[in-house]
């Protein structure tokens, strides 16, 4: 091989060193578990970056498919879905059987589970974090009614968490934004996102947040929690923005809608919010919460002499409480 021959060579084995440490800086950039897994040896067991969502539901059989299919669209790994429904009521598996058939949903059984005083959310979010946290590098812990809405950026869950601006927080806190169906009084058979399309930017209550908790920390995430929305434990807070939050409270402030939030389906229409009522709530303050939620949302509706007697005719067979 001549001189020139040689000068070619290493002039391309240069510019191939480069673009093999452009692409490893790039890679180490947006996935930080990368670094780990080649320079720690703890963490070895990290081959690629997962996350779960913790959610426990009861009378959700005719959301749980949509919820199921959109968080497996946007790219959770897995569910873990606790069934706390009634003993003889509506089993999850009628309508989701071939997502845990394929093992992206495991279903844990609380059902006709009270929790005698404490929350049974928190029993199985607690339940969720203990056995699974040295699996995952990220846990959300979500409600059915609750749909994780990222910049249109960021089209795969991945892409968001492992951001870099992420990589010194615990705790993510998601803040709400609630969706109304413009005071529809019945249910109807379309998905849920495709009936509640109107979203209410100005309620105080979007300040709530839930949370999505960063794996393997050093103790039981809600081991000492008081409320499903975040602990009160002492770790290292963030906004969807990537803020520092000094805040152990279920709420953040001001609201961040920029770059995630949870679209909160909470209401529905008025039928199926009265049924909500009726399977009532283990917290036995939120039956007024949700009382007044109802004059609130639907007081247009009630102020409408055509609709009133509807709106009783429905309210009377759907709920155990006295309103009208």
């Amino acid at each position: 091989m001549s001189i020139l021959d040689n000068l070619h060579f290493m002039g391309f084995f240069n510019k191939l060193i480069k673009i093999i440490f452009l692409v490893f800086i790039y890679v180490s950039y947006y996935n930080f578990n990368f670094l780990l897994f080649l320079f720690n040896k703890k963490n070895n067991n990290i081959k690629m970056f997962k996350i779960c969502l913790c959610v426990i539901g009861k009378n959700e059989n005719y959301y749980i498919k949509e919820f199921i299919n959109y968080y497996e669209k946007i790219g959770y790994n897995h569910i873990f879905l606790y069934d706390n429904n009634d003993l003889n009521d509506e089993r999850f598996e009628d309508v989701i059987n071939n997502e845990i058939k394929k093992g992206f949903v495991s279903i844990i059984n609380m059902r006709g589970y009270r929790g005698e005083g404490i929350n049974p959310q928190l029993t199985a979010y607690k339940d969720c974090y203990d056995k699974n946290n040295k699996k995952f590098n990220w846990l959300s812990f979500f409600d059915i009614d609750e749909y994780l809405e990222l910049n249109s950026s960021f089209y795969k869950i991945d892409k968001f968490f492992e951001q870099a601006k992420f990589i010194n927080c615990q705790i993510i806190k998601l803040n709400w934004l609630f969706y109304t169906s413009n005071n529809s009084l019945y249910f109807e058979n379309k998905p849920l996102q495709q009936r509640m399309t109107i979203p209410l930017y100005n309620l105080k209550i979007n300040r709530h947040i839930k949370s999505t908790v960063r794996g393997s920390l050093p103790i039981n995430y809600w081991s000492k929690a008081e409320n499903p929305h975040t602990s009160i434990n002492n770790f290292t807070t963030c906004s969807s923005s990537g803020k520092i939050i000094n805040s152990s409270l279920p709420y953040n402030s001001p609201i961040e809608h920029e770059y995630a939030y949870l679209k909160h389906y909470q209401i529905k229409s008025f039928e199926e919010y009265c049924l909500k009522i009726k399977r009532g709530r283990p917290i036995p303050q939120y039956k007024i919460y949700r009382k007044q939620m109802i004059y609130n949302l639907f007081k247009n509706n009630l102020n409408n002499s055509k609709k009133l007697n509807i709106i009783k005719n429905i309210f009377n067979i759907t709920s155990n409480y006295s309103f009208f």
